[in-house]
């Protein structure tokens, strides 16, 4: 899977960025009806009737890297970003794409190309409906990779050739391990306290509110796009320790607070490492104590709900630092 951002929405381009993970069934953009019309015949229909056009598919990293972020991010979260090198002349970028609940986003958009040796598709006006992110620490040697899975929608899927000549991408894995859990009761006081010895495993599900609009024109493909609501959960597996007990009782006791999940990797020239920052508000859906037990430990699963404080005014905040400039 490759792609390119577009620089006017619904216009076509070239790749210019391969997106490492497994390529995805490439399914189809429309779904033909068969009506069931009374014409004395012992068929089922005699005709089929075709709709709109719609593409839908998934992509998914199963080793997910830090350079794939931005792009995820930027034509599903918020669009427009221009990142910032935090060390001069290191090429330690800080992407910040904290979406605005008040006003327009404007998510960019891609021209995704897909497809094997024998036949290559392209579909145009890619936009990411939701954002997946998921890891779990490793018990032993082997890798704790974080799973990076995104759904996408396109105007329409047509036949071409691939770009070519693409290098592949560099890419700093994301590693589980690395991960680390704040956990505060106010945004003012984000990240400020770190709970340590407690994160197993954690799954961060982003609803970006980015939807397909059809209406009536000269071709069957939508028209444009909307902004909607942005939904957020995090779910999160814990040692069942005091700090787990104290998450139990924050949820019995509808308690607002602020999940920050932080992942870390290599350091950028002699700049600043790579990271990726998440920071959610809201309370505690639902917490199980001795959900499950690995080698005699409890462990505590838990899920957190985002919604808007208005003291914050926030919801949620996602920060990239990655040696990528543009995507």
């Amino acid at each position: 899977m490759q792609f390119g951002k577009e620089g006017t929405r619904g216009t076509a381009v070239d790749a210019d960025t391969i997106m490492l993970g497994r390529t995805p069934a490439v399914n189809s953009d429309t779904a033909p009806v068969y009506p069931r019309e009374d014409v004395g015949i012992n068929a089922p229909a005699v005709r089929s009737v075709k709709g709109g056009l719609l593409y839908m598919n998934t992509l998914s990293s199963e080793h997910g890297y830090f350079q794939q972020l931005p792009v995820l991010f930027g034509c599903g979260l918020k669009g427009g970003v221009t990142p910032s090198e935090t060390t001069a002349s290191q090429s330690d970028y800080a992407w910040n794409f904290s979406p605005s609940l008040t006003a327009a986003n404007s998510p960019d958009s891609l021209t995704i190309e897909l497809g094997d040796d024998t036949q290559a598709f392209e579909a145009e006006y890619c936009m990411f409906e939701r954002i997946r992110i998921s890891g779990e620490v490793a018990q032993g040697m082997e890798p704790s990779p974080v799973n990076v899975e995104a759904d996408f929608f396109g105007r329409q899927l047509t036949p071409t050739s691939f770009t070519s000549a693409i290098s592949l991408p560099t890419a700093e894995p994301i590693n589980a391990k690395l991960a680390r859990f704040y956990l505060d009761t106010s945004w003012s006081g984000v990240g400020g306290t770190e709970k340590a010895n407690i994160l197993r495993s954690f799954d961060i599900e982003i609803v970006t509110g980015v939807k397909p609009v059809f209406s009536g024109s000269a071709y069957r493909y939508f028209n444009t796009h909307s902004e909607g609501l942005i939904e957020v959960t995090a779910s999160f597996v814990f040692e069942g320790n005091s700090d787990a007990d104290a998450i139990f009782d924050a949820h019995q006791a509808n308690t607002f607070q602020v999940v920050r999940l932080k992942v870390s990797g290599a350091q950028i020239g002699s700049g600043v490492s790579h990271s990726l920052t998440l920071d959610i508000g809201g309370t505690w859906q639902s917490v199980s104590p001795l959900s499950s037990e690995d080698r005699n430990n409890n462990l505590h699963a838990a899920t957190l709900y985002g919604f808007y404080d208005p003291t914050g005014a926030k919801m949620l905040q996602a920060n990239v630092v990655t040696n990528v400039s543009e995507y």
